[in-house]
């Protein structure tokens, strides 16, 4: 059953026999634990493991031993977690070197709490597989190296985030008219790039669109010219607009024929025309 387990063992920042506080052991075997359940749930029915505590000891270095089970009788355990050991094992490497997994990035808060404890109170945290792997072991210098890894990264997507909003118009076609959180809706295509977002209406333009638009297929495939505020996600593409001003666009038809009876240029060459423009006519 060794595969089926993990080990952690905390020991604090003076050696072995070193005291540890309550707080202290407590808080770095749930952060280090939750960090290593989310890397077994990365694996195929990994989320589907539950966790038995079997050892718990507060002697130097406290040390919990978690055994992995499950009760679907279909899902076999060893193998699962074998994948999951390495996976906790070589991105935890690999975060020393400046990689950041996606699964530790979505738990930044319990790996960052990790680290720091270790380089204040704790003095080494001990991740031991029962022999299928090396130990991963945090020390000040790797806690630290990890922590300044996470951080980096943290402050490349905070100078990614395009997220805002703004006062503006969007020119789009409504696909449905709707509900959005519980508010009166239309999504619409935008024109330009062709993402379908929900274009969520004031009272006063609810009313407006009720009186004169049935919120019926009437409304699909109609071209509409919307004023509001747009709000734009963390890429830069607005993903939610809230519409003070909603109008229908209905094109008027052209004709050809009289556009080619109309005389653009007047008595003037195109040159004169782009002069004029310019603001070179009178020099």
């Amino acid at each position: 059953m060794a595969s089926e387990r993990i080990t952690i063992r905390v020991e604090s920042n003076i050696g072995e026999d070193g005291p540890l506080t309550v707080m202290d052991a407590l808080d770095q075997f749930r952060d280090a634990f939750h960090l290593f359940v989310a890397a077994v749930a990365q694996e195929e029915g990994g989320n589907q493991i539950k966790w038995r505590l079997e050892h718990l000891s507060k002697n130097s270095p406290a040390t919990l031993t978690a055994a992995a089970y499950s009760q679907d009788p279909a899902l076999i355990i060893a193998p699962l977690m074998q994948r999951g050991k390495h996976r906790f094992s070589d991105d935890m490497a690999a975060l020393r070197d400046g990689k950041v997994a996606p699964w530790i990035q979505e738990r930044s808060a319990s790996a960052k709490s990790l680290f720091r404890r270790n380089l204040n109170g704790i003095g080494r945290t001990a991740f031991d597989f029962e022999g299928e792997l090396p130990r991963t072991v945090l020390v000040e210098r790797s806690a630290r190296a990890s922590l300044e890894s996470l951080e980096r990264a943290e402050r490349l997507l905070v100078a990614a985030d395009k997220s805002h909003s703004e006062y503006g118009m969007l020119d789009a076609y409504v696909t449905e008219a709707k509900t959005w959180n519980g508010r009166p809706a239309v999504y619409v295509k935008d024109r330009l790039t062709g993402r379908v977002v929900p274009c969520v209406l004031s009272d006063s333009v609810a009313e407006m669109a009720g009186r004169e638009h049935s919120w019926s297929d009437a409304w699909n495939g109609q071209r509409v010219r919307i004023r509001g505020r747009l709000f734009y996600n963390k890429a830069g593409e607005i993903n939610r607009v809230l519409a003070t001003n909603l109008k229908s666009i209905i094109p008027r038809p052209v004709d050809l024929k009289a556009i080619r009876e109309i005389d653009i240029l007047g008595d003037k060459s195109p040159t004169q025309h782009l002069d004029e423009l310019w603001g070179y006519a009178n020099n």
